[in-house]
């Protein structure tokens, strides 16, 4: 699973990530400043950080800075700081991309697509067609009725 940890502390912004998110097939887990994301960061795996800047505690910047110490993940800024210098920041601080608010909610998943194929973080194999699921992994087709072991 290519799970998206999505740290913002605006909820309606932290919910509207995850809608799209979801409806683009990723799980996701929310925390709301940087503290939280570094306690999830150490228990969970992630395979991208979706970072607001202007947070409590611990600002994106700084956030950033600590995940690059001790993780290799994509980092993508969502932030209303939209300042040349600002975007300097980021970039300084290790985020891969940058993306200003308010943004189309479309490119932040085209933006999240290609961070995860340039990490070479591949999507999941699993594709879902109705009661139809094909797993290209383990190739296997499974229905209600049955399941096709292909062998290749």
């Amino acid at each position: 699973m290519n799970t998206i940890l999505v740290v913002d502390d605006d909820a309606h912004i932290r919910k509207l990530i995850r809608l799209y998110l979801e409806n683009s097939q990723f799980p996701v887990i929310e925390a709301s400043d940087g503290r939280e994301a570094i306690d999830i960061l150490t228990d969970q795996q992630v395979a991208l950080a979706i970072i607001d800047v202007m947070m409590p505690h611990v600002d994106g910047i700084e956030l950033t800075e600590d995940i690059r110490s001790f993780l290799p993940i994509p980092i993508l800024m969502v932030t209303a700081k939209g300042e040349s210098q600002d975007k300097v920041k980021g970039f300084s601080a290790g985020t891969d991309d940058y993306l200003v608010k308010p943004f189309d909610p479309v490119e932040l998943i085209l933006r999240v697509k290609a961070l995860l194929k340039r990490y070479n973080i591949g999507s999941e194999k699993l594709i879902n067609i109705g009661s139809t699921s094909i797993d290209l992994d383990r190739h296997v087709i499974q229905t209600r009725d049955a399941t096709v072991h292909l062998y290749v």
